[in-house]
């Protein structure tokens, strides 16, 4: 009997012993996935700041924010997953983009599967809010050591049909909604786009009167938010509004604010 009992005591002893391993061992995998998904906030390096993203399920990684128009096309538009690609150069589920950024205060998402997720930086702290949406930001100090290029959108083309000196608008908020209109007489076509839409310089057309003002009519929630002008595909900021904010391409947004 007292046989019996040793062996059952011995049997539980390993039991005991199997139970902790495992436990050990799931404790550990679960450590090492931890340290794997805290990578480094985005930093200088050779050739612009390099920005990280774990995520190893998934099949295509981008990155977009203010300094590439949310993913848009040149100017502004619809998001293009070809834009900023990121890359998993070793299959260990990290993807990894380096960008020649210019000095300035950007806010920027991962996009994760063309679309399907748009994802703020874990690493990173610094958050500031776009439209009513929360998004990581980074500063770009002004001594960063790589060449890059300002490229602006709101440069005014030739045949542009906009005199930025002579040019008035008007933005009235009233209960119903925003009603915009600017003097462009000589203008063939005008849009606006913000992040009330998108940015889609489609989606939203001004319409011209006989008096050659420009008009539309939307209706907005409560909130911040940016926008600008499409004249004849060029990107402008709003002439008569004096509040704006850095553009990321040395030009500025205007700033919307319904209460």
């Amino acid at each position: 009997m007292r046989e019996i009992t040793n062996r059952r005591m011995r049997l539980g002893a390993l039991l005991i012993v199997a139970l902790a391993s495992a436990l050990a061992l799931s404790s550990c995998a679960g450590s090492l996935s931890w340290i794997q998904d805290r990578l480094p906030p985005p930093a200088e390096v050779d050739g612009g700041i390099m920005f990280r993203y774990h995520a190893p399920s998934a099949r295509q990684v981008t990155l977009a924010g203010s300094f590439n128009n949310w993913g848009g096309t040149q100017g502004g538009g619809r998001y293009d997953p070809s834009i900023d690609s990121m890359s998993d150069t070793d299959g260990n589920g990290t993807w990894t983009v380096v960008l020649p950024l210019p000095p300035g205060r950007y806010q920027y998402k991962y996009v994760i599967d063309g679309g399907i997720r748009w994802e703020q930086d874990p690493n990173n702290p610094d958050k500031a809010t776009e439209g009513g949406i929360e998004n990581s930001l980074i500063v770009v100090p002004p001594n960063v050591s790589y060449e890059y290029e300002i490229v602006t959108g709101t440069v005014i083309g030739e045949g542009a049909g906009f005199d930025r000196e002579a040019a008035k608008s008007t933005t009235t908020i009233t209960g119903e909604g925003v009603s915009f209109e600017v003097d462009l007489p000589d203008a063939g076509a005008v849009a606006l786009a913000g992040t009330f839409n998108g940015w889609d310089p489609d989606a939203l057309p001004l319409t011209k009167g006989d008096d050659g003002l420009w008009r539309a009519s939307i209706e907005l929630e409560p909130g911040e938010y940016l926008y600008k002008f499409v004249v004849d595909g060029t990107w402008i900021e709003d002439p008569g509004n004096p509040e704006s904010v850095d553009d990321g391409y040395g030009g500025a947004n205007s700033v919307l604010i319904v209460e």
